[in-house]
């Protein structure tokens, strides 16, 4: 069997920058034990699918390498932008992707894709977590904000300490949740407010270069403490991304710029 496949660049608007997830439209999802293969032979972060339910109305599936998840950020915006550029859907009115998270809502202001997204909340660090992270940051100051939609998250005390952070994967294995997320404020005069990073080794994902999902609570956070409805955000990768987020209560929007990089056909059986 035959698929054709984009390969886009997620929260930029330059190639080998942003986060890279691979995008397929099809009539019908192939078996889940074929979209995890082909997940897994592609080997980016997230590779997504989606079916057509009705007008500017899909179903969305995610899987990283290693398995399926419940919500991805950049592999939405990713395919939202592909669907523009092959012109599958009106532009003019909202985009509507039925996932496991729910129906997320995309919609498009000129260069921006916008995903209206759920907020998550941080709760309380398990005393498991807090013992492997005594071990991580033995030599540095960290305050641990809990636990939000499956990611573990801490705020350090200056950018250049997420910048320069090496991270040991058998310990942040052995963190609690899917993904861990590292955080701190912008240094004076940029023009983004905050900064982060993103590692998920247990799904196969060692670092991520852009997380959408995770601004979902890095989101709520970074408005009330800096006291801002809207922010700029860096993901301090070595590809980096930017985002746009805004504060709306229950939900986020998280708008950012995509660019497809490869458009091709795969076979599988």
């Amino acid at each position: 069997m035959q698929l054709a496949i984009a390969i886009i660049d997620a929260f930029t608007n330059q190639v080998f920058q942003g986060n890279p997830a691979a995008t397929a439209l099809v009539d019908e999802f192939p078996k889940d034990a074929q979209m995890q293969q082909i997940a897994a032979e592609i080997n980016l972060s997230e590779t997504a699918f989606v079916k057509p339910l009705g007008k500017n109305h899909f179903q969305l599936r995610w899987f990283t390498p290693k398995q399926e998840v419940p919500l991805c950020g950049h592999a939405t915006l990713a395919m939202a932008h592909y669907l523009r550029e092959i012109e599958a859907i009106a532009t003019d009115t909202p985009l509507v992707f039925s996932t496991l998270s729910g129906d997320l809502q995309v919609s498009f202001e000129e260069r921006l894709i916008v995903m209206d997204f759920p907020a998550a909340f941080f709760q309380n660090c398990s005393k498991r977590s807090q013992q492997v992270l005594a071990q991580i940051f033995s030599d540095r100051s960290y305050i641990c904000l809990g636990q939000s939609a499956d990611y573990l998250a801490v705020v350090l005390d200056a950018e250049s300490s997420v910048q320069n952070f090496v991270p040991p994967y058998d310990l942040i294995s052995q963190l609690d949740g899917f993904g861990f997320i590292i955080t701190a404020i912008a240094d004076a005069g940029l023009d983004y407010d905050f900064v982060s990073r993103f590692f998920a080794p247990k799904a196969g994902i060692p670092e991520d270069p852009v997380t959408g999902s995770a601004h979902c609570s890095l989101t709520p956070y970074w408005s009330k403490r800096l006291g801002k409805g809207s922010l700029k955000a860096k993901q301090l990768s070595q590809r980096t991304g930017d985002l746009e987020v805004s504060d709306r209560g229950e939900r986020v929007l998280l708008k950012g710029e995509a660019i497809t990089f490869l458009r091709g056909q795969i076979t599988y059986s």
